[in-house]
């Protein structure tokens, strides 16, 4: 640990960066080093790979721990030590060089620093905190922000769906720049698992209360709320074959279910999601289903807006406002159906 420290101070001295506290990389250093310890892992290959990939993206590091040095997020690194140094391991795809997982990571908490009040990290990772709440059919449905406290390589933020308190269904994303996905965009939402929680009857039973609208399609309304609060236009959807959490028991198809929002991007093996989502006029469907469709349109529109009026309240800046768009909608579905 003293040769590892060592080493990060000297290259430390050597680059132009602003830097964290010793005392900052200290504290982590030997929490970090405490776990290695524990698990008996500190003679193991991956372990002095990692530290040489350290070693070779120090400037980029360094930042990460100076971002991670502020208050913000203390509660987090507190918890999780290895949150300092997770980007060297499969990191929210298996194709993501270690380069740009780091970069996505500092972008990541970056973003969170500027533009979320000061207790939101110590909130979500707490507790999920509701965006969204209603009684149908004597359930309560719940869509809540929180931390991924058990799967935290797949992403630094998941939204939940519950049913009666219980978890049914969860999106894990982070908050990234558009750069390591090749795109223009300044920031974007990475989706990285789409994820049930085995509870068949639940889904189902959700579902049916939910004008038929399945959870998986609730949360990722919930995304495009979260996006217009936070004024961005693209969200980036996982391939398949990039998840890295894919059960052999139970398969998710991500291409059959992002295809319907954005396009896939075979060099990439991404779908790209522009927003708002694409939706099919209404006087092109079925005469006899379009009232139908409406309704289960206006309540997915209702969950994001309320999503984006929740979720704003957390925000530094005020948020766009949900409303004005919701409006124009209602009036062009109400000429459609005419």
């Amino acid at each position: 640990m003293d040769l590892l420290f060592l080493l990060i101070w000297k290259l430390n001295i050597m680059t132009t960066a602003p830097i964290p506290s010793v005392g900052f990389i200290f504290s982590v250093l030997v929490r970090a080093a405490s776990k290695i310890v524990r698990r008996g892992s500190i003679f193991k290959f991956k372990t002095w790979r990692r530290a040489i990939l350290i070693s070779w993206n120090i400037k980029e590091h360094l930042k990460l721990l100076r971002i991670l040095s502020h208050p913000q997020p203390r509660v987090l690194i507190n918890k999780y030590p290895e949150l300092t140094y997770k980007y060297l391991r499969d990191y929210i795809s298996f194709d993501i060089s270690t380069k740009n997982s780091l970069s996505i990571l500092i972008g990541h908490y970056s973003f969170l620093q500027n533009n979320f009040k000061d207790d939101f990290l110590d909130l979500v990772c707490h507790s999920p905190i509701a965006l969204w709440q209603s009684c149908i059919d004597g359930s309560q449905f719940e869509i809540a922000l929180g931390f991924p406290h058990t799967i935290d390589f797949e992403g630094d933020l998941c939204l939940l769906f519950k049913k009666d308190q219980e978890c049914l269904y969860r999106i894990i994303f982070v908050i990234a720049n558009g750069g390591p996905f090749n795109i223009s965009d300044e920031n974007v939402i990475f989706i990285s698992s789409v994820q049930g929680m085995h509870d068949f009857d639940g889904i189902k039973q959700a579902t049916k209360a939910c004008q038929d609208i399945h959870p998986a399609q609730l949360l990722m309304s919930s995304i495009n709320g979260l996006s217009m609060a936070l004024g961005f236009n693209t969200v980036i959807g996982i391939g398949t074959k990039n998840q890295i959490s894919q059960g052999e028991k139970l398969h998710f198809s991500y291409e059959k279910f992002f295809e319907s929002y954005g396009d896939f991007v075979p060099a990439e093996n991404y779908f790209k999601i522009q927003l708002p989502y694409a939706e099919k006029p209404l006087n092109l469907i079925n005469a006899n289903h379009r009232r139908r469709t409406q309704r289960k349109r206006d309540f997915k529109n209702e969950i994001r807006d309320q999503v984006a009026l929740a979720f704003g309240q957390y925000l530094v800046n005020k948020p766009l406002a949900a409303s004005p768009a919701s409006r124009i909608e209602a009036v062009v579905a109400e000429a459609e159906l005419a």
